[in-house]
C-alpha cells in the first residue's frame, strides 16, 4: 500500500521461465499489494516459477500483448495498478517513480529517453529511440495538451478510477496496445505525465526488438494507422 492507496502489478508473460521469478521478486516491494502474471498460452515453466514467487496467475487464451494486458487491468484490484514487463527490462524500485506523480495525475507514462538511465547494452537503439518518439509526437500532435516522448514503454501507472473510463474502449490485442491505451486517456480528459525510468537488457528473446527492425517497423506503422483511425473514425 502507499499512502493508502492499494497498489497492483500486472506482468504479461509468454514464456519467460529465465526471468519472470526474478521478475516477480523484484517488483514484491514493500508497497506492492498483488502481482498478477497473465499467462498468455506459456509452453515452459513461467506460470510455476510466478506462483513459486509469490503472484498470482491468470490466463489469458487470446494471444497477444493488448489481450494480456486488458486481461490484467480486469483482474486487478489495486487503487493503483502498474504495468510492467516480464524480462526484467524494468527495475522494481521504479514503482515509487511513477506513485510518487499519481498523487497529482491519472496516468503516468514511464520513458527510456533519459539516456543516463538505459544500459548501454539495452535494445534501445536509435531506430527504436527515434521511432517511439516520432509516434509519440504524432499523438501529441493529435490530442495536444500533453507532452509525449516514449509511448513505445510499457511500464506506466493508472488510477482503478480513471481506467474505468477508459477499459470498455480498448479493442486492440496486439503489441501496439500501448498507444491506444494513451489515445483513449487522452480523450477521455485524463490528465498524464511522463518519468524517466530505468531500461536494462532483456532476459530472454525478445518478442519484437529482437526479432528484427523490419517487425518493429511493422508494429510502428500499425500504431501510426491506430492513430489516424482513433482520431479521424
Amino acid at each position: 500500500m502507499y499512502k493508502g492507496l492499494k497498489v497492483s502489478v500486472v506482468i504479461p508473460a509468454y514464456n519467460e521461465e529465465e526471468s519472470i521469478f526474478k521478475t516477480v521478486k523484484d517488483f514484491s516491494q514493500p508497497c506492492v499489494d498483488e502481482i498478477i502474471v497473465v499467462d498468455n498460452n506459456c509452453t515452459d515453466k513461467t506460470p510455476e516459477l510466478a506462483r513459486k514467487a509469490g503472484a498470482k496467475v491468470i490466463k489469458q487464451p487470446l494471444q497477444g500483448y493488448g489481450f494480456a494486458i486488458r486481461k490484467g487491468l480486469e483482474k486487478a484490484k489495486g487503487d493503483v495498478i502498474i504495468i510492467t514487463e516480464a524480462d526484467q527490462t524494468f527495475i522494481g524500485k521504479d514503482v515509487y517513480k511513477l506513485l510518487a506523480y499519481i498523487e497529482d495525475a491519472d496516468m503516468v507514462l514511464g520513458t527510456r529517453t533519459c539516456l543516463q538511465l538505459v544500459s548501454k547494452d539495452a535494445n534501445m537503439g536509435r531506430f527504436f529511440l527515434w521511432g517511439n518518439i516520432f509516434i509519440a509526437k504524432l499523438i501529441q500532435f493529435f490530442y495536444g495538451n500533453v507532452r509525449l516522448t516514449d509511448v513505445g514503454c510499457t511500464m506506466r501507472a493508472i488510477r482503478k478510477k480513471a481506467l474505468k473510463k477508459i477499459i470498455k474502449k480498448f479493442l486492440v490485442g496486439g503489441s501496439h496496445f500501448s498507444p491506444e491505451m494513451i489515445i483513449e486517456a487522452l480523450k477521455a480528459n485524463l490528465k498524464i505525465v511522463e518519468v524517466p525510468l530505468n531500461y536494462r537488457k532483456r532476459i530472454g528473446i525478445g518478442k519484437i526488438t529482437s526479432s528484427g527492425k523490419w517487425r518493429a517497423f511493422k508494429v510502428g506503422l500499425r500504431m501510426i494507422w491506430l492513430i489516424f483511425q482513433k482520431r479521424f473514425s
